[in-house]
């Protein structure tokens, strides 16, 4: 079931965030950066140059028209004394980067067995050679918190659609 309903958020998720939007879990509520900036919902603004240890998965993103490159990860890592996750987009350099390029990062997260879902972001860039960083969010023993990081890079003429870590 969790399967299911993972692929029909995914799904949602890469269609509604073409047109600018991000729909949440419920598939009514729409998603904002606000969601999860300023302390919002417990996450904390971490600067874009923090890196952490990739946990959970990484990915490439790769589009042809215009051609452009962009990578994504799950991190986790010390945010101010306590461990945190959150997910980090980087895109290509000028050559890897096309006019019209955009790419956006966002990450779930989830403190009941994914029954509710949190969606911090979308966080989007449109320029070459740019890191990105969500919020982080404070780790947890308890098996009933779980992160989820998606990205997706676009243009006027092709979406390499969302992809997603595996949730940790």
């Amino acid at each position: 079931m969790h399967s299911i309903r993972r692929i029909l958020s995914v799904g949602t998720a890469a269609f509604v965030l073409g047109a600018g939007l991000l729909a949440g879990s419920s598939g009514a509520a729409q998603a904002a950066a606000s969601d999860c900036t300023g302390g919002a919902n417990g996450f904390t603004d971490i600067p874009d140059s923090l890196s952490g240890q990739g946990v959970a998965g990484a990915g490439a993103l790769v589009i042809s028209n215009p051609h452009a490159v962009a990578s994504w990860a799950m991190q986790a890592g010390n945010v101010g004394g306590r461990q945190m996750g959150w997910g980090v987009l980087s895109t290509g350099g000028a050559g890897d980067w096309g006019p019209g390029a955009r790419a956006a990062v966002w990450m779930y997260v989830t403190d009941d067995n994914k029954e509710s879902v949190i969606t911090c972001g979308p966080f989007e860039v449109r320029s070459a050679g740019t890191r990105i960083t969500t919020p982080a969010y404070p780790t947890s023993s308890s098996a009933s918190r779980a992160f989820q990081v998606c990205a997706v890079l676009y243009g006027p003429g092709e979406t390499n659609g969302a992809t997603c870590s595996p949730w940790w």
